[in-house]
């Protein structure tokens, strides 16, 4: 399975959706840390506020007074013992060092009075985060979680003894922004929702131009498109327009002129004829008639084949399975082979002439080359299938598309009653494709050759 959509609709939307995922991430991210900076700055100034008062305190009372002080000061974030001198702390990490200069210098400034300090961010134990994560985003960004490590702040009164407080910043914690998951999924189902309507209403455009181009060469008369959509698609389904009607135009002239020149000939056959009886020599007169019939077969096949070959207003539900076994019974009154199997499920809308033009040319060529027509009709609803199959050699495989070209016969020979004109299959296959389907040629494996006529349903 692809990881990037084929259609222009699936890949548009999934541009749109990784832009609102990666937007909505950054924001968060960014939330997170400049939440997490100023709720750090502030605490970090009471926290030093409240030991540089208490350090004040502490070094005014008298010894005796000096515990009982120290317990009344202990909290959730700040502690204090009383010491000797410093006592050892062990060092946290050099990433912590700026923060740590930071709050030495703000703590020296909130005590006013030149007594030595020292601070150190530590890991100690009952400290230390839950999660391998929080303690990794703690050490290389300390201001987003303080509260991960141990703060540990000696102070030296003004007696030489020193104060050593236990502080924790207070921080944002993770889980608060957890709560924040449902708020950014609801709004990227909103946006990922209007981006898909969005898309939808620039594709379809593009779909319907796609549809109609398809079209164009089985119904070069179909109406034009409406130009909808975002004015670069307008632009192109105007295009698209204008290319329609000058194919239209050149179609038109072309079945015009060649069926002018088929229709001009017929007088001159006629003329051909009526002095061909006149003539004495009976051998050749026939042989000039023979002349003359294929000339007419082949200009009453040219105007066949640039006819229009109809509207849709001469369509109409069609019995298939009527149609078909009405040509079977036809061919086997000449005495040729014809079989029918298969039933369709409804009548067809088609046009009952050209469609009957279409089938009497893949019946006729199977009962000439492969002797026999076996015809087989599939309706699955969808699509309508008329297969005709026949026990002749079949075509080289190089020539299976090429039979449907205007006047191309695989028969070597002038004789038109064993090649005919060339045409049969150039206009059964115009009748197929005015209708939507098409023809397919095919081998078959055990010999013979296939003629198929699909029809769509819908």
């Amino acid at each position: 399975m692809p990881l990037v959509p084929a259609s222009l609709f699936g890949r548009t939307l999934l541009v749109l959706a990784a832009g609102l995922l990666a937007a909505q991430a950054a924001t968060l991210v960014l939330n997170f840390f400049d939440r997490g900076s100023s709720v750090y700055r502030l605490a970090a100034y009471q926290i030093t506020a409240r030991i540089a008062q208490t350090a004040r305190i502490l070094s005014n009372l008298p010894l005796d007074q000096r515990g009982s002080v120290a317990r009344q000061i202990r909290g959730q974030h700040l502690r204090v013992e009383l010491s000797e001198k410093m006592i050892p702390v062990r060092r946290g990490f050099a990433e912590h060092d700026p923060y740590e200069r930071t709050f030495t210098a703000a703590l020296q400034q909130q005590i006013g009075s030149p007594w030595p300090v020292s601070v150190e961010i530590t890991p100690a134990e009952g400290a230390a985060s839950d999660t391998a994560f929080e303690t990794w985003l703690a050490r290389h960004f300390y201001f987003a979680l303080p509260g991960t490590f141990s703060l540990i702040v000696q102070v030296g009164l003004e007696d030489g003894s020193v104060a050593v407080f236990h502080a924790a910043i207070p921080h944002e914690p993770l889980s608060r922004f957890e709560s924040l998951v449902p708020r950014l999924l609801l709004l990227l189902a909103v946006c990922f929702v209007l981006a898909a309507y969005l898309v939808r209403m620039t594709t379809r455009p593009l779909a319907r131009l796609a549809r109609a181009a398809d079209k164009v060469g089985e119904a070069p008369d179909g109406e034009l498109l409406a130009p909808t959509g975002p004015s670069e698609v307008r632009k192109v389904i105007d295009a698209f327009n204008r290319m329609q009607a000058r194919v239209r135009r050149q179609l038109r002239e072309r079945a015009q002129l060649l069926g002018a020149i088929s229709h001009d000939l017929k007088t001159p056959i006629t003329r051909l004829r009526l002095r061909t009886e006149m003539l004495q020599d009976g051998t050749l007169r026939a042989k000039i008639e023979r002349d003359l019939d294929e000339m007419e077969a082949l200009v009453a096949s040219t105007l066949d084949f640039f006819r229009t070959v109809g509207d849709e207003s001469r369509r109409q539900p069609v019995d298939i399975a009527a149609l078909v076994d009405s040509l079977c019974e036809d061919r086997r009154e000449a005495g040729d082979g014809a079989s029918l199997r298969g039933a369709p499920l409804a009548p067809y809308p088609a046009d009952p002439q050209a469609l009957r033009r279409c089938l009497d040319n893949l019946i006729g060529n199977a009962v000439r080359y492969g002797g026999c027509a076996e015809i087989e009709i599939d309706d699955t609803g969808q699509h309508l299938r008329i297969t005709v199959r026949d026990r002749g050699p079949g075509i080289p495989p190089e020539e299976l598309e090429r039979v449907f070209e205007p006047y191309y016969r695989l028969e070597s020979s002038r004789n038109r009653a064993s090649g005919g004109t060339g045409l049969g299959l150039s206009i059964a296959r115009n009748i197929a494709r005015w209708h939507g389907g098409d023809i397919r040629l095919d081998n078959a494996p055990e010999g013979g050759l296939i003629a198929e006529l699909c029809l769509p349903r819908c």
